[in-house]
C-alpha cells in the first residue's frame, strides 16, 4: 500500500510540455523526477503509473524509428534497469551509484531522435491524466519483503482534449406523446467518439412530422461539443426522426427513431447503462455521472466499482454523487457496486440497491489496484452474496467482465437479467447458457467501462476491450429508482449493441419478461424500428429459430460483403484478431467500407485496384467490409482469412494466479474462391471454429425498410415453459435481443 507524502523528502516530478493534449495524437513528453532530501540509494526504485485504464501507447526500448520509443536521461555514474509492468506502468531500478538529493531522472516518452513518430496519447478525454510516481528509496526495504513505497503527493498530469469534430449525433427520446414538448441531445464527436469541445458549427434541424421552436443552434466554447435543445414536438402519430445538418462543415445525421403516440403509454421506453463501469479515483465520479447524463443521454446509469478495492471514502463519495445527480423524471444513478469474485467463486456480478446508504460487501481481493486500502472480505462466494441479499430490496445481475459469471449458480429471487453485450464484446453464449439451464432471465447491455464514458464508450487501443458500449432498453413506469427496480424485476428490458433500436414484443398481450400459462397456441406481436435497414428479425423459442421475418432486401450486383464473427472461448477477454485479404481477377476494387470496425486497431491496411488487406479485432459480433467492384459476373474473388484468438492466462504458480496477461494463439486459416455469379445463388458461409466463429461472403444488401410489424402464431409450442425472444440484426451489424416471454404451455 502506498503512503502519500506532503513533504519534499521523497522528491517531486514535472512533465514537459504540460499543456493540453489532443486525444490520439503523437508527441514527445519529458517526465522528470527530482530526488528529495533523502535521495535514492543503489537498489532503490521509482514506479510511474496512471489511475485510468489508459490506451496510451506502451513504451518500447528497441526500435528508435518506431512509435513509443522511450529513452532515459540520468546523472553521470547512475545506471538503471527499466521495464514496463503491465500496459500502464514503468519500473526503474537505480544502480551504479545513489541518486543524490536534487538530481534528476527524465523519462522521454516518444523520443523522436531516431526518426520515430513519438508516443500516441490515449484516445479518450480526461481532465487530469495523472503520471503517478511511487518511490522506494532503500535497497534493504526491497530485499526483506517489506518494501515501503511512498507516493508523491503532487503528481504531474496532462489534460486530454478531443480532436476536431467528424460527425454529428442526435439523441432523441424513443417515445413521445403527440403535442408534448420534448428535448434532444445534439453532440459533435471526434473520430474517437469524444464530444469535440473545439466545435463551433451551426446545426439546422428538420424532420417529417417533427416541429421545433429553434431551427438553428450554434455551438460555442461553453457547449464543449454537446447541447440539450428544448422545444421539439410532433402533431402526428408514427415512427419519426429528426435530421440535423451543419452544411458549412459538411456534417449531417439523423436521430434514433421516435415513436409518437396519441395517448400516454403505461411504460416509457428509457435507455440505461446499468453497468457503466468504474474509475480508480473518487474525485472523477462526478464527471462520470455528468457524461452519462449530458453526453450519452441515458436515463439510468450504474457506477459499478469492484468491491474489493472500494475504500470507505470511495463509497461515501460515490453515494454523495449518486444523490447529487439524481433528477426525478430525467436522470437516475443506480446505487450499487460490483461483487468481483473469480469465476471459481461464481464470477463477477453487479449488485443494485433500491435505497441509498446501503453498506458495500467485499469479495476477496483479486489484484492490487491503485491506492486501495484493503478491508476484510466478507462475501467469499456468490452463494454468500445470495445469502446476504436474499429477501432484501437488492437485485443482482451476472455478466462477462474481468471474470465471467458462472451460471451454474443462480438465485431467481435476486437475479432478473444477465448482461450479454458490453465493451468487452457480445456474448450470445451467455444468453444460450441461461436458456439451456431453464433460467428466467432477461437480457441487458452495458459499457463496463474504465474510461469515464458510461453509455457511450469506445474500446480505443485497449487490449481488453473490443467493442463500443452496449445499452439496455427499459420499459419503465417512470424515471425513478422505483421505476428502474420494478422494470428490472419484471424483465421489461432488452439489450442492444449501442444502437437505440426500438423493440416491442408481446405474446397474447403479455410484454417481454412476462410469464403466464395457456392451453392455446401463442400469438406473438412484434414491432421494430431500427436505426438502419433491418437485415433480419428472428423469433426464437428457447434455442430454436422458429420464424424469420422477411427483410425484403434486394442485393447489389457488384457489391460484395465479407463478414467474420465469433469469440475465442466462453470467458472473459475472448476476442479474435482477423487478418484477411481479398484478391480480384477480371475486375477492379472501386470502393471499400468497413462494418463494426469498433476498435481503432481494426483497419484496412492496404488497397490496390485488385487487392485489399485488413486487420481487425472483434469479439462475438459480426464485423466486416463492403467492397464495390467493377466487372462482370465472371469476376473472380479470392478471400484469405487467418485468425488469432485472444486469451488471458495467469502466469503465477502453475498458471492459476496472477499476474495475468493478454496473450494470442494462432487459430483457423482458410482460403475461399468464387465468382460474382456464384454469389448470385446466395451467401457462401463457412464455419471456422468453436464459439460461433464464421466467415460469410455474399452480395451486399441494398437499403431497405427500417421498420417491421408482424404477428406470428406458434402452432407447435412444447409442453412446459416456452421462452419466446427476438433477435434483430441490421445491415450495419448493430444488434438487439429482447428478454423472453415465458409461456407455460399445457396442451388441451
Amino acid at each position: 500500500m502506498t503512503d502519500p507524502q506532503q513533504t519534499d523528502d521523497y522528491g517531486r516530478a514535472t512533465i514537459d510540455p504540460a499543456g493540453d493534449v489532443v486525444a490520439g495524437s503523437y508527441g514527445t513528453w519529458r517526465l522528470s523526477y527530482e530526488a528529495g532530501s533523502k535521495g535514492i540509494s543503489v537498489g532503490g526504485r521509482i514506479r510511474v503509473y496512471t489511475d485510468s485504464d489508459s490506451d496510451w501507447g506502451t513504451p518500447q526500448f528497441i526500435d528508435p524509428a518506431a512509435a513509443e520509443y522511450m529513452t532515459l536521461e540520468a546523472p553521470q555514474g547512475v545506471r538503471f534497469d527499466l521495464q514496463t509492468t503491465g500496459v500502464k506502468s514503468l519500473l526503474l531500478s537505480v544502480h551504479g551509484r545513489e541518486l543524490r538529493p536534487g538530481e534528476r531522472v527524465t523519462f522521454i516518452y516518444g523520443d523522436r531522435s531516431g526518426g520515430g513518430p513519438g508516443s500516441r496519447a490515449q484516445t479518450f478525454l480526461e481532465q487530469k491524466r495523472y503520471f503517478w510516481i511511487d518511490v522506494n528509496i532503500d535497497k534493504d526495504d526491497n530485499s526483506n519483503g517489506n518494501s515501503r513505497w511512498v507516493t508523491l503527493s503532487e503528481p504531474p498530469y496532462l489534460t486530454v482534449m478531443a480532436d476536431e469534430a467528424v460527425r454529428l449525433v442526435v439523441v432523441a427520446p424513443s417515445t413521445v406523446m403527440v403535442g408534448d414538448s420534448f428535448r434532444v441531445l445534439v453532440k459533435a464527436e471526434d473520430k474517437w467518439g469524444n464530444p469535440s469541445s473545439s466545435y463551433r458549427g451551426t446545426v439546422a434541424f428538420e424532420g417529417d412530422g417533427v416541429e421545433s421552436e429553434l431551427r438553428l443552434v450554434a455551438f460555442d466554447a461553453k457547449n464543449a461539443g454537446t447541447q440539450w435543445v428544448e422545444g421539439f414536438r410532433t402533431p402526428k402519430v408514427g415512427v419519426l426522426n429528426i435530421r440535423a445538418a451543419d452544411r458549412d462543415n459538411q456534417l449531417q445525421t439523423a436521430s434514433n427513431p421516435i415513436i409518437s403516440t396519441q395517448h400516454v403509454e403505461k411504460h416509457l421506453l428509457c435507455w440505461a447503462d446499468p453497468h457503466g463501469g468504474q474509475l480508480v479515483m473518487n474525485s472523477k465520479i462526478a464527471e462520470f455521472f455528468r457524461y452519462a447524463r449530458d453526453v450519452a443521454g441515458v436515463q439510468f446509469v450504474g457506477y459499478q466499482r469492484n468491491a474489493d478495492v472500494i475504500s470507505q471514502e470511495d463509497w461515501q463519495v460515490q453515494q454523495q454523487q449518486e444523490r447529487a445527480f439524481h433528477e426525478l423524471g430525467r436522470f437516475v444513478p443506480i446505487p450499487g457496486f460490483e461483487w468481483s469474485g473469480r469465476t471459481g467463486q461464481g464470477g463477477h456480478h453487479n449488485v443494485y440497491f433500491r435505497r441509498h446508504d446501503q453498506p458495500v460487501r467485499r469479495n476477496a481481493a483479486a489484484e492490487e489496484m491503485f491506492q486501495s486500502p484493503r478491508e476484510q472480505a466478507d462475501l467469499l462466494h456468490i452463494h454468500d452474496v445470495y445469502d446476504a441479499y436474499r429477501n432484501t430490496d437488492a437485485i443482482i445481475t451476472p455478466h462477462v467482465g474481468g471474470e465471467h459469471s458462472d451460471l451454474t449458480h443462480h438465485d431467481p429471487t435476486l437475479e432478473p437479467a444477465v448482461e450479454i453485450t458490453s465493451s468487452h464484446g457480445t456474448f450470445e453464449w451467455m444468453l444460450r447458457d441461461a436458456l439451456r439451464r431453464g433460467y428466467k432471465l432477461g437480457f441487458l447491455g452495458g459499457s463496463d467501462s474504465y474510461t469515464g464514458r458510461p453509455g457511450d464508450d469506445r474500446p480505443g487501443y485497449q487490449l481488453r476491450r473490443y467493442a463500443k458500449a452496449g445499452l439496455t432498453g427499459i420499459y419503465a413506469q417512470d424515471v425513478s429508482l422505483e421505476g428502474f427496480f420494478e422494470a428490472m424485476r419484471a424483465r421489461r428490458v432488452y439489450a442492444t449493441t449501442g444502437a437505440r433500436i426500438v423493440l416491442h414484443v408481446n405474446v397474447d398481450g403479455h410484454l417481454m419478461g412476462s410469464e403466464y400459462c395457456t392451453s392455446d397456441w401463442p400469438t406473438l406481436a412484434v414491432a421494430v424500428a431500427g436505426t438502419a435497414p433491418l437485415e433480419s428479425v428472428e423469433l426464437f423459442r428457447g434455442l430454436e429459430l422458429v420464424y424469420t421475418h422477411p427483410p425484403q432486401l434486394e442485393t447489389a450486383s457488384n457489391r460484395v460483403r465479407i463478414l467474420f464473427s465469433g469469440s475465442s472461448r466462453m470467458t472473459s477477454y475472448s476476442g479474435v484478431i482477423w487478418d484477411g485479404s481479398l484478391t480480384v481477377n477480371g475486375g477492379k476494387i472501386a470502393a471499400v467500407e468497413t462494418l463494426r470496425f469498433d476498435s481503432p486497431r481494426s483497419q484496412v491496411v492496404d488497397r490496390t485496384e485488385n487487392d485489399l488487406r485488413w486487420h481487425a479485432w472483434g469479439c462475438g459480433y459480426p464485423m466486416g467490409l463492403l467492397v464495390d467492384l467493377q466487372g462482370g459476373s465472371d469476376l473472380q474473388l479470392q478471400v484469405v482469412l487467418s485468425s488469432q484468438t485472444i486469451t488471458g492466462p495467469g502466469y503465477g504458480g502453475h498458471g492459476e494466479e496472477g499476474p495475468r496477461r493478454i496473450s494470442f494463439a494462432e487459430a483457423e486459416r482458410t482460403v475461399l474462391r468464387m465468382s460474382l455469379k456464384d454469389l448470385e445463388a446466395g451467401p457462401q458461409e463457412y464455419e471456422l471454429g468453436v464459439i460461433d466463429r464464421k466467415l460469410s461472403v455474399s452480395l451486399a444488401p441494398q437499403s431497405g425498410p427500417t421498420t417491421a410489424n408482424f404477428q406470428v402464431l406458434d402452432d407447435s409450442p412444447q409442453p412446459g415453459i416456452n421462452s419466446y425472444w427476438i433477435r434483430v440484426v441490421q445491415t450495419d451489424m448493430e444488434m438487439a435481443w429482447t428478454s423472453p416471454v415465458f409461456v407455460d404451455f399445457a396442451p388441451p
